[in-house]
């Protein structure tokens, strides 16, 4: 399943390169560029970023690491499954002039590399842990890898959505409590609905308690937890007009004693 997610996002990131990453490399060109919205930056300038060595699991085109050190971060490492991903990172490191102090790593980030060094802030955002089938893992990894005093910092989806199609945001079609992935052999892409992603994938529903008790067994202490109404995911934005709200994302703060 993992591998077959791989591939999938391998799809994407060929769409995407397209499609997004020409308003990316000039996004980053500019140095006050950033993709961080308002919780994240209120987020990292309470828990202050500067000098910190930043460690981001599923990076995607690490976009949000790479702002993160825009901040004062010393630098980091982005981990991603689709090496399309990571070259897209890697250009848009250059663009924003930050390539001497941002690696990004292919792998499994539920089997990390020894050789990564250690962090003092882990970051995990938006839809990230879906495609992760044991948070345990995951979490114990990190937690690993933070020095005394750091922090990881997770701003993610709600797993309420899970229970629920995305079109209408009114159909439930899930057990918040369900065990078994979720396969797709195919589906739309994120950034542009009409477009099908023709690669079978398959997401992992986690409850907040997996989240919150994934993060207390890592011997993670949690400082921080917040739930919110906005979706930030672009999949789930019906559910922002409903009359009645449901929690869309959360945000968490937990540090390593």
């Amino acid at each position: 399943m993992i591998e077959a997610n791989r591939l999938a996002w391998e799809a994407h990131a060929r769409l995407h390169e397209a499609s997004q990453l020409p308003r990316l490399l000039e996004g980053f060109e500019d140095p006050a560029f950033t993709t961080l919205d308002a919780i994240e930056t209120a987020v990292y300038d309470g828990i202050g970023v500067d000098g910190r060595r930043v460690l981001q699991p599923c990076c995607n085109n690490g976009r949000e690491l790479l702002s993160v050190v825009r901040l004062g971060a010393a630098g980091g490492v982005g981990i991603d499954l689709a090496e399309g991903n990571l070259d897209a990172g890697r250009r848009l490191a250059r663009a924003a002039g930050l390539q001497d102090v941002v690696r990004f790593v292919q792998g499994d980030v539920l089997e990390m590399p020894d050789d990564l060094g250690r962090f003092q802030l882990a970051i995990i955002t938006v839809g990230a842990l879906g495609w992760l089938p044991d948070l345990r893992t995951l979490f114990a990894g990190i937690a690993a890898r933070l020095d005394a005093g750091g922090r990881l910092f997770i701003y993610e989806m709600h797993p309420f959505l899970d229970m629920y199609e995305a079109e209408t945001g009114t159909q439930l079609v899930h057990d918040y409590f369900a065990r078994e992935p979720l396969a797709e052999a195919s589906g739309p892409d994120y950034y542009q609905p009409d477009q099908v992603i023709d690669s079978p994938s398959y997401w992992f529903p986690h409850t907040l308690t997996d989240v919150i008790g994934g993060v207390l067994a890592a011997g993670l202490r949690l400082e921080r937890f917040e739930e919110h109404p906005h979706d930030i995911s672009m999949v789930y934005r019906p559910f922002e007009d409903l009359p009645v709200k449901p929690p869309l994302s959360y945000a968490l703060v937990a540090s390593r004693d």
